[in-house]
């Protein structure tokens, strides 16, 4: 770096000694021991293992000054532009330089004095190295492909600032542009930066010579003119003795005239040598290692000849053939061997697809049997839950049946049926064996339909046969008649 960034200057003190009259002697430190600080900068001062920041308000005999065993001026610019320049190999012979600008800002100066921050540079460039895969972001590409590259390591760097910024001790580091340069732009650059700086040096010196020679020319003429003056007032013996001042001083001017001429002819000359030099330079930067190049310009300078050059040519060419032929052949092995990774990774895929198809198909069926199952309980149950209707049907026709039985009897017994014109026959015939049950609240069983029916018709037998008992039991005493008539009109309520 051009200049000291963080840490712009650091002193040590030894013991501060008494200073001031004989009354008025304190112990203090010079003026000229305190750094002077910039508008940006401050000052740490180190008492102990404290350290104290000072933004040029503290003077010479106060006494953190006066403890303190050293101090350090530290530099508080904002986005303050840090270059770190690295190289990285790229697919091809010769390296990208990969230019980064980091933007630092210090927030804690006493936390930057204390750890010994002293070169930014080396400590951004070594956050640089350990980016994870950052000196393979070139690797698979040639030298001429400086853009992708840039791009790819722009992006690689952000997300890695994204994820882990830079960590320096009391400053704030932001990543900022990225540059990749290859081996010729690189010399390019580096030419024109000598370039520059040669031109500024060589106007600098220049000027300067010039501020000088016009320095010196003043000055020479204002003696001249004095003498001059001087010799027009003075005697005849005066006016010789001037004018042999004269002579000297005019010998004396063209003697440093001649000096600076001569002065000037040979900085011309050294100009010229240093310009020889660039070219020399130049040429050296633009051939570099281009064997071609520094076979051309052995030609033109007439070290070789043209058969010479021709011969030199065509076997660099046929070397650069074979070359590409082994290069061509490396990429479709590459090639080969990225088409089998992308055959077995299909492989692998399309396998894991139809297990998980047949683990699906398998829960499916699982899932189908577990239905069925409950699909087929479900309908044992139901066809449970109709027998015991069906059973209870017919115990309850049973007695129903057996109630009817009973009242039969009872009235051939008491003679019920001697008045009724169609003869107890049909009666008895009307009570038959049937199994009929109430309607419940599900849907009808096969078969209760016709049950149905019979029991219609039985219960209309029955009170025919009903209104024959009534009109017979008139002889009956009270009890058997209540009783009998609870008995028949329960069974037909049923």
């Amino acid at each position: 770096m051009a200049e000291n960034y963080p840490l712009v200057e650091q002193r040590e003190y030894t013991r501060a000694g008494k200073r001031g009259g004989f009354l008025s002697r304190r112990v203090s430190r010079t003026d000229d021991e305190l750094p002077t600080v910039a508008a940006h900068h401050v000052r740490v001062f180190r008492v102990g293992e404290e350290y104290v920041e000072d933004h040029g308000q503290l003077r010479s005999d106060d006494r953190t000054v006066v403890d303190a065993s050293s101090v350090t001026v530290v530099d508080r610019r904002v986005e303050k532009p840090v270059v770190v320049e690295t190289s990285i190999p790229s697919g091809e012979v010769g390296d990208f330089t990969v230019r980064t600008t980091f933007y630092c800002t210090v927030v804690d100066a006493c936390a930057v004095v204390r750890d010994g921050v002293t070169d930014v540079e080396a400590l951004l460039l070594g956050h640089l190295r350990s980016v994870p895969g950052f000196t393979e972001d070139g690797s698979d590409r040639p030298v001429v492909d400086s853009l992708a590259v840039r791009d790819r390591i722009d992006a690689r760097l952000t997300a890695y600032q994204e994820m882990r910024p830079a960590v320096l001790s009391g400053m704030r580091v932001r990543h900022g542009a990225v540059e990749v340069l290859t081996p010729a732009e690189l010399a390019e650059a580096l030419a024109k930066e000598e370039e520059s700086r040669r031109v500024l040096d060589w106007t600098r010196e220049r000027e300067e010579r010039e501020q000088e020679a016009n320095l010196r020319r003043a000055l020479l003429e204002t003696e001249l003119e004095i003498r001059r003056e001087e010799l027009r007032n003075m005697s005849a013996v005066s006016r010789e003795r001037n004018r042999q001042e004269e002579e000297r001083l005019r010998n004396r001017y063209q003697r440093d005239e001649d000096a600076v001429q001569q002065e000037h002819e040979l900085e011309r000359q050294r100009a010229r040598n240093r310009a020889t030099r660039a070219e020399l330079i130049d040429d050296l930067q633009i051939v570099g290692t281009d064997p071609s190049a520094a076979d051309f310009l052995a030609m033109r300078s007439g070290d070789i000849s043209s058969d010479d050059l021709a011969q030199r040519l065509d076997g660099r060419r046929r070397a650069d053939h074979e070359a590409a032929l082994q290069r061509l052949s490396v990429d479709r092995e590459d090639e080969r061997w990225k088409l089998e990774r992308d055959d077995r990774r299909y492989e692998l895929t399309h396998a894991d697809r139809r297990e998980d198809a047949i683990e699906e198909r398998r829960a499916e069926l699982r899932r189908w049997e577990a239905e069925r199952a409950d699909e087929l309980r479900s309908r044992q149950e139901a066809r449970a839950d109709a027998e015991r209707r069906r059973r209870d049907d017919r115990e309850w026709a049973g007695e129903v049946l057996k109630a009817k039985t009973a009242l039969t009897k009872e009235a051939f017994a008491r003679g019920l049926f001697d008045g009724v014109a169609s003869g107890p026959g049909e009666f008895i015939n009307g009570v038959s064996e049937v199994t009929v049950k109430p309607q419940s609240d599900g849907d009808a069983l096969p078969g209760q339909e016709e049950a149905s029916g019979e029991l219609e018709g039985a219960a209309r037998t029955s009170a025919s046969g009903d209104r024959a008992r009534r009109t017979a039991a008139a002889d009956l005493d009270d009890d058997d008649l209540d009783l009998g008539g609870t008995d028949s009109e329960a069974s037909l309520g049923h």
